[in-house]
C-alpha cells in the first residue's frame, strides 16, 4: 500500500518526465471528473478480492503479477490521450536505470507502464492525477524470441478487467509502428526519471 501511495504522490507532482507512452489504443480522450473517479475506485475495491491472474498474452508474455511492488522507473502524461502513467521496472531495468546502461536495455529488461484517465485533484485544480485505470502495458526486452517485434514483446492488458485486445497481433504491429523510428533509444520512449 506505501508502494500505491508513493506511486501517486510522484505522479501527481510530477507531470512530463518521461517521453510518449506505448502506441495503445485507449478508450477515451476526455478528462475523467472525480464522481467518475470514485465510481471507478468502489467498483475496483469492491471487486478486487475476486482479482485473478489475467491471461497470458499470445506472445507468450505473462502478466506479471508482481509489478506493484517494484521500484518506479518513470512517469508521464500523455495531453493528447488525457492521461497520466507510472513506468515500473523489473530489477533488470531499474540496474540498467542506476547504472546508466539503457541504451540498449539489457536482455531480461521489463517495463511495466500503468495508465489511468486523468482527472483535476478537487483540492489543487493545477494539479493532474489518475483516475479509473485504462489498462496495463508491458515490454520485455528477448531480441531472439522477438526478433520480429524489434527485439521487444509487446502487450497490453485493458481496464480493471485486465483483458487482451480480441486483435492482439493487430495491437502489437500498431506498438512496433509506434516505436520503430526509435531506433537510437533502443525503440523506448520512456527515459529514467532523476531521483536526487
Amino acid at each position: 500500500m506505501q508502494n500505491i501511495r508513493q506511486i501517486l504522490m510522484m505522479m501527481c507532482l510530477a507531470v512530463s518526465l518521461a517521453c510518449p507512452a506505448l502506441a495503445l489504443s485507449v478508450p477515451s480522450d476526455e478528462v475523467a471528473t472525480f464522481e467518475e473517479w470514485e465510481k471507478a475506485f468502489n467498483a475496483w475495491d469492491g471487486n478486487r478480492h475476486k482479482w485473478k491472474p489475467p491471461r497470458m498474452a499470445p506472445n507468450k508474455l505473462p502478466f506479471p503479477v508482481d509489478y506493484r511492488d517494484w521500484k518506479v522507473l518513470s512517469v508521464s502524461h500523455r495531453e493528447d490521450r488525457a492521461s497520466v502513467r507510472v513506468i515500473l521496472g523489473n530489477n533488470v531495468a531499474i540496474r540498467a536505470a542506476r547504472q546508466k546502461m539503457y541504451n540498449p536495455w539489457p536482455e531480461g529488461t521489463l517495463l511495466v507502464k500503468v495508465l489511468w484517465r486523468q482527472r483535476r485533484l478537487p483540492t489543487w485544480k493545477e494539479s493532474w492525477v489518475p483516475s479509473e485505470i485504462i489498462g496495463v502495458a508491458t515490454m520485455y526486452k528477448d531480441t531472439e524470441q522477438f526478433e520480429d517485434t524489434l527485439g521487444w514483446g509487446f502487450a497490453f492488458w485493458a481496464t480493471e478487467k485486465l483483458e487482451l485486445p480480441e486483435d492482439f497481433k493487430a495491437d502489437v504491429q500498431g506498438c512496433v509502428k509506434c516505436h520503430a523510428p526509435l531506433k537510437d533509444s533502443d525503440y523506448v520512449f520512456t527515459v529514467p526519471a532523476i531521483f536526487p
